[in-house]
């Protein structure tokens, strides 16, 4: 959701402040299809932060090649706070690691699965399970074996096996953790 006035930001507030609403997001700054307006990303995406840091909520922040910026603002506008999920991650171990240093979990999404991203595995391997989360985020990045289809939420279960493979855990206990790790990021703030 564009804030492009104050009225805007309040309305996302009333809205936000809704006990179904558990997040505020998909926020956060897109370098690859979107140069023209970096500044008003940056706009919008520090009004975001504030609103999840007023009503208690966290966030869920997109980065496409623009991790330096948004962890920048993050830390500024002290987004440590209210914590969050950087979701779909696809970055390098030394940007996670500042990511987990704020207190945010790391999401991986049907990405982990393509051989074209075999950087992510050291990645996957090197974040603490209990920081971890898994993710569709259809209806794209369809997982293997069903890449070049339409995304569902039913791909979780491809996604999980795959990456408890990599963690060298059995599929039931990473999925119980990662389940576990959802309820404890996105509703202990809706209590």
């Amino acid at each position: 959701m564009y804030c492009s006035n104050d009225n805007s930001i309040l309305e996302l507030e009333k809205f936000a402040n809704n006990r179904k609403v558990i997040a505020i997001g998909e926020t956060g700054l897109d370098y690859y299809h979107h140069r023209k307006n970096v500044n008003l990303q940056k706009k919008f995406f520090r009004q975001h932060i504030r609103t999840a840091l007023k009503l208690n909520k966290p966030l869920i922040v997109h980065t496409r090649n623009s991790s330096s910026d948004v962890l920048k603002i993050l830390k500024e506008e002290k987004a440590h706070i209210c914590k969050g999920v950087i979701h779909s991650f696809t970055e390098s171990k030394s940007i996670a690691k500042k990511f987990l240093d704020m207190n945010f979990f790391i999401s991986f999404s049907g990405i982990t699965t393509f051989k074209n991203a075999q950087h992510l595995l050291e990645v996957v391997k090197f974040i603490p399970i209990e920081r971890m989360l898994i993710e569709t985020d259809s209806p794209y990045l369809t997982p293997v074996p069903y890449r070049g289809r339409e995304n569902q939420p039913a791909y979780l279960y491809n996604i999980a096996n795959y990456l408890s493979k990599i963690k060298n855990m059995n599929l039931n206990i990473f999925s119980a953790i990662t389940t576990k790790n959802f309820y404890r990021l996105f509703f202990k703030h809706n209590k």
